[in-house]
């Protein structure tokens, strides 16, 4: 289905700004319906917005019943719309009921496998060049990762894993990645591949994207005189090994990859916050050093903080 609407360009911010037109309330209904009739249930709706003669895919968010859609800087900049600009949109869902697809056959996944894998074994993409079953694959269907899809430092005030959900979550994910548009900006990640299967994610994107890193978190500001709205400065927040495919170096190759990935970007420096006792998701001091990193700071006895500049 299709519909037309105008509205004014908001602003939500956490603090990082994100910019939203939101859907009128009957049209928000219809699309509501029609996601519920092709099995989309109420949570985001995958879709394309067109803006004057711009379209991209993305995904409404929901808020409040009702729904709100991104702006993406891609999108808005070239436009010159700020907040309170009037605009009229035309979004499109395709309301063709979701097939129910018998499970994508894959290549079995070596279990207690501890063998090294070198960086040279690896083929490293920006995530818009990976499909988004590839990324789901790598995040698998339980655990944290699954719960949180790489969301923890980008939340915006009062939204928590069970606020938003993990539908809500991944679809933000896959908005960021733009996963399979190789056309979008590549500016939120990595995807690994062994043999031609997904093994892993890294996260790396500009630092002043991460809403409640900025916030909540201490560890990159302590000790240290730092602009956080600087969009220059970028960070590694996040690892994701694939089950399968644990403890053999991916996350290494892929600290390594980063590196050249945020200066490719335009990056003048990179920086990563590795915990010191497990590594977990935000990686281990000897991933960040072997990558070339330096420790500029040690705000306390399990965080680190890690840097390159270009």
């Amino acid at each position: 289905m299709e519909v037309e609407f105008g509205g004014e360009v908001v602003e939500w911010r956490g603090p990082a700004p994100y910019y939203f037109v939101a859907v009128p309330e009957r049209e928000g209904l219809a699309l509501r319906e029609a996601a519920a009739a092709a099995n989309f249930g109420w949570g985001s709706i995958p879709i394309r917005a067109r803006l004057g003669s711009t379209e991209w895919k993305t995904s409404l968010w929901t808020k409040d019943g009702g729904y709100l859609l991104p702006l993406k800087d891609a999108v808005r900049k070239p436009a010159g719309l700020v907040q309170g600009d009037p605009v009229e949109v035309r979004v499109t869902f395709d309301a063709r009921p979701r097939e129910r697809k018998a499970p994508t056959r894959r290549a079995p996944v070596p279990r207690g496998s501890r063998e090294p894998v070198s960086a040279e074994q690896l083929t490293i993409v920006p995530a818009n060049q990976a499909s988004w079953e590839d990324l789901q694959a790598v995040f698998g269907s339980g655990g944290d990762t699954a719960r949180c899809w790489c969301q923890r430092f980008r939340m915006l005030p009062k939204e928590s894993w069970a606020s938003e959900g993990p539908e809500e979550l991944a679809a933000r994910l896959r908005d960021q990645t733009a996963c399979g548009d190789r056309s979008a900006e590549a500016t939120s990640g990595l995807v690994a591949y062994l043999d031609g299967e997904p093994v892993g994610w890294c996260a790396v994107a500009p630092r002043a994207d991460h809403a409640r890193l900025r916030r909540d978190v201490r560890i990159p500001w302590l000790e240290r005189d730092e602009d956080k709205a600087d969009p220059t400065v970028w960070a590694v927040t996040c690892f994701v090994t694939r089950a399968g495919y644990r403890r053999r170096g991916i996350g290494r190759a892929l600290a390594g990859a980063s590196v050249d990935f945020a200066a490719g970007q335009g990056a003048r420096a990179v920086e990563g916050y590795p915990d010191l006792v497990d590594g977990g998701s935000v990686g281990t001091l000897a991933m960040f050093a072997a990558a070339g990193f330096v420790e500029v700071s040690r705000p306390s006895k399990r965080r680190a903080v890690l840097r390159i500049d270009f």
